[in-house]
């Protein structure tokens, strides 16, 4: 697997400074790949494409990509798993879950080597980065070290102290997590941003400055207010990482840029459906991954809209999902991040959270059929009780969770105003 990342970390570097007709050419060979494996190997595109009549389609031309059908999670949900996996075994796979932009969580998988791939690009967009100096990291990162223990870059953390990083918990009380920032040093640190805008509203509240040299945001759009927060609070230069669980990590700007780069040795963009958005164009973003043949996305609609480019190397502003931050009545700050504990109880279909004008907190559950509503509330409300002590949670079950945000993602997290 090492020398395979090498190679693809060499070919990555080279097509971002070849000759876009070159590129563009190996780009429609690998679609065409693509495509003729998912039909041959995966159920649900096997049976998708022949009742589209287009199983035995040629592509020859870009034209030819468009009369494949775009599919979204809400349709791949519908089929079971082996019918979209390529391969039987799933015992050395990499499963993540997505947030559940449409509601309702999507476990993806691939292989090792197709996973690392994404941690290839992660240190691609950090400009300048030494694999000596130790990052910091701010979230649920459980799953991430148990994958890494299994593979070579474990040995590498461990034994030659290369691509280390500084866990941070999220459910750390925000004055204690600013403290341990400030004794660890901490240069480079990722985060969500609405994590980074809790953390900003304390050094606010504390009137304090913490210097960050760099921070690297990713997984919600990152708003004006929050770059401005980060920019008073840490002075630091921000980098913007935008992908999905589809193909994380899929493309960053520069440091303080708007404009964003990905590799097109990785993805095949489009953009469809173009609609206008503040005075400017915006298109859905549909991806073809280029990397992952183990559970194939061709032509997938990822559910962002993306300010149209000319420079085909390049994606503009996105405008994705943003989410909010509850306040408890001791002023905690809660961003979505720590709520994801609700998505491991069996029985829940959908959730969001709402807090409303008057403070209280509300939880959106959808169930599962067959469960009981009275068990389901008590574990909900044993897991509430143990990270945010007595803030009472009113629980309202409905049969479905509607998308209702402006950007048509499904916001988890909402305060009304």
């Amino acid at each position: 697997m090492f020398l395979y990342l090498i190679k693809y970390y060499l070919e990555a570097k080279m097509f971002l400074l070849l000759p876009e007709k070159y590129v563009k050419r190996t780009q429609l060979r690998r679609v065409r790949k693509a495509f003729e494996w998912a039909k041959e190997n995966s159920i649900f595109y096997n049976q998708l494409y022949k009742k589209e009549g287009i199983f035995t389609l040629e592509i020859k031309s870009f034209d030819d990509i468009k009369n494949i059908p775009i599919v979204d999670k809400g349709l791949m949900k519908e089929y079971e798993l082996d019918e979209l996996l390529t391969k039987t075994n799933k015992d050395d796979l990499v499963a993540v879950r997505t947030s559940g932009t449409n509601g309702v969580p999507f476990d993806v998988y691939s292989s090792k080597k197709e996973h690392f791939t994404s941690y290839v690009r992660t240190f691609l967009s950090l400009h300048g980065y030494n694999p000596f100096q130790k990052f910091g990291l701010i979230g649920v990162f459980e799953q991430k070290e148990r994958i890494e223990k299994q593979t070579f870059l474990y040995f590498l953390q461990q034994r030659l102290k290369l691509f280390r990083r500084k866990t941070f918990h999220v459910y750390t009380p925000h004055n204690e997590l600013l403290q341990q920032l400030r004794e660890q040093k901490i240069n480079l640190l990722a985060s969500s941003p609405s994590c980074l805008k809790a953390l900003t509203d304390e050094l606010e509240r504390k009137n304090e400055f913490l210097p960050i040299k760099t921070i690297v945001v990713s997984g919600e759009k990152l708003t004006e207010s929050a770059r401005e927060g980060i920019k008073k609070y840490f002075g630091s230069r921000i980098i913007n990482v935008f992908g999905c669980m589809e193909l994380p990590s899929m493309a960053w700007t520069k440091p303080d840029g708007l404009i964003s780069t990905y590799l097109p040795n990785s993805v095949f963009i489009e953009y469809v459906n173009p609609t206008e958005i503040n005075g400017e164009i915006y298109g859905e973003l549909v991806i073809t991954n280029l990397i992952n043949k183990t559970m194939p996305f061709v032509r997938y609609k990822v559910g962002d809209h993306v300010k149209l480019q000319d420079i085909y190397t390049k994606m503009g502003s996105i405008d994705g999902r943003a989410e909010d931050v509850l306040t408890l009545r001791n002023g905690k700050k809660i961003y979505m991040v720590l709520l994801y504990v609700f998505a491991k109880i069996d029985g829940i279909s959908q959730y969001r959270f709402v807090q409303k004008k008057n403070k209280s907190i509300y939880m959106e559950v959808a169930k599962k059929d067959g469960v009981e509503q009275d068990t389901l509330s008590a574990k909900i409300l044993t897991i509430w009780k143990k990270h945010f002590d007595d803030e009472p949670l009113y629980i309202e079950f409905k049969n479905d969770l509607p998308i209702i945000s402006k950007s048509g993602k499904f916001k988890r997290l909402e305060v009304e105003k």
